[in-house]
């Protein structure tokens, strides 16, 4: 089981926080996510992405970002599970300021 969070402050639109890498060989691929807005009023999604963060020239700007289903336009904190095999996942602020962390646990063999 792999554990973790990321977090993202944003003053603006569309910050992306760092990135959190899971891995997209586990079965069955399980991902649970919460989400907690710790300050201001921020508009936020989880989203994954399928590019390989491993990949040579590899750019979290570049990447392809997709909104987990049932994490997107948030304004409070939430939880939720992603089940799509995915490589990614990250916050992207969308608007509104303020701070949000996302607590990350992969399902599988320890």
């Amino acid at each position: 089981m792999q554990l973790g969070s990321i977090s993202v402050a944003a003053t603006g639109s569309q910050i992306r926080s760092p990135i959190r890498v899971v891995d997209d060989f586990q079965f069955n691929f399980n991902i649970g996510v919460g989400a907690k807005v710790t300050s201001g009023t921020p508009t936020f999604n989880i989203e994954y992405s399928l590019d390989d963060p491993n990949a040579a020239g590899y750019t979290v700007a570049g990447a392809t970002w997709y909104v987990a289903t049932g994490f997107s336009a948030l304004t409070a904190s939430t939880g939720g599970n992603i089940t799509v095999p995915c490589r990614a996942i990250c916050v992207n602020v969308t608007s509104g300021t303020g701070a949000v962390t996302a607590s990350i646990v992969q399902a599988g063999p320890a």
